[in-house]
């Protein structure tokens, strides 16, 4: 019977020597499959998409969220904008990006002062 906790930091992994163990071997990737997922980047505003539903206990069910960072502090706004919510183990879930279309302002270079002719 292996480990059965996939949390094995880095650089304890880059210290392990070469093996050939299949359990060893299959561990190591579990981490690595971990380490991965953990080190996605979240930005505030972004809106994530997760797998299945998660129902919350003021009625709220969804896989759309944005999230709201305040410093290291992750929480999320249903998709519709409203509500807080917290998702035990976020980094570990496998939420995807949505992509979301931006509108920018169209900038117009200042008139010039041009001679016209006469």
């Amino acid at each position: 019977m292996g480990p059965c906790e996939a949390g094995c930091p880095a650089r304890i992994l880059r210290l392990l020597s070469p093996t050939s163990k299949e359990g060893a071997l299959d561990w190591r990737r579990r981490c690595l499959v971990r380490l991965r997922l953990h080190a996605r980047r979240i930005d505030n505003g972004m809106r994530i998409k997760l797998p299945r539903p998660i129902s919350f206990s003021d009625g709220h069910s969804g896989t759309e969220f944005i999230v709201v960072k305040r410093g290291e502090k992750i929480t999320f706004r249903s998709d519709k904008g409203h509500g807080h919510y917290r998702i035990s183990h976020f980094r570990d879930l496998a939420w995807s990006i949505v992509p979301e279309t931006k509108v920018h302002h169209t900038v117009f270079a200042a008139p010039t002062a041009c001679a016209t002719p006469a």
